[in-house]
């Protein structure tokens, strides 16, 4: 699963959380070029009310650039959900609800496109390049990748205490844990980018190499302002998803 960078960008972005508004914005402003690489930390759905509009705009981002995406703990519900009623009913109160509702209100997991629950369950445990790890909720500082257990990669907290670096050196970037502040928490080693969009906060985007910022609010208002060079092409993907 370790694949080497040789050009381009490479950019994380935290939990989407359905927010289409604040993905679009922030596609704008960082304008990816084919060579860019970007990572999806997880939690693209539940909770905002726009999940299927996320996976649309995904799903057309891949024909344009690279898009890697880590399955989160909800995308882990709602596959679930899919063979277990019980299963189905918690996915829904943690957000489930939302999803189902941006299909339509009322809507059923059945009602889900297939394309949609395929392009979920494509989504990797983790990403791992020569430099960084990418995973949605955390990790085992003593364990290579391949060998971390699911719970550690998609439900585990984030707590700034007890966080060590992981054994490879790499530099690690986490969402899952809703930072308070709104604030990225970068502790050097591992940084947590999950800047609560949803609610109050930001969807926030970094590049890796670089430290960059860009954060945008739910409702797609751009915290800093940005020149990028070819907005006009992901203007045109926005455009394709919604006629």
């Amino acid at each position: 699963m370790e694949l080497i960078v040789d050009a381009g960008r490479l950019i994380a972005i935290g939990d989407v959380h359905g927010c289409v508004h604040a993905l679009d914005a922030i596609l704008a402003a960082i304008a990816p070029m084919p060579a860019d690489q970007i990572v999806f930390l997880g939690d693209l759905i539940d909770q905002g009310r726009d999940s299927r509009d996320v996976i649309d705009r995904l799903i057309e981002l891949r024909k344009w650039c690279r898009v890697i995406v880590i399955q989160g703990n909800h995308e882990e519900m709602m596959l679930a959900a899919r063979h277990n009623k019980e299963a189905q009913r918690y996915w829904e109160i943690c957000g489930g609800y939302a999803t189902l509702n941006s299909y339509r209100y009322g809507a059923q997991i059945k009602e889900v496109p297939e394309a949609h629950l395929a392009f979920l369950s494509e989504c990797l445990p983790y990403y791992e390049t020569d430099d960084f790890i990418f995973t949605h909720a955390n990790y085992l500082p003593d364990d290579p990748m391949a060998s971390q257990p699911e719970h550690q990669l998609r439900w585990a907290l984030f707590e700034p205490a007890e966080m060590r670096p992981h054994i490879s050196g790499k530099k690690v970037f986490v969402g899952h844990t809703e930072q308070a502040n709104s604030e990225v928490l970068d502790l050097g080693f591992v940084a947590c980018i999950d800047t609560a969009c949803w609610r109050h906060g930001w969807l926030t985007a970094i590049d890796c190499r670089t430290g960059h910022l860009w954060q945008t609010s739910r409702w797609g208002m751009l915290r800093e302002q940005h020149e990028p060079t070819h907005r006009g092409r992901l203007r045109q993907i926005i455009a394709t998803v919604e006629t």
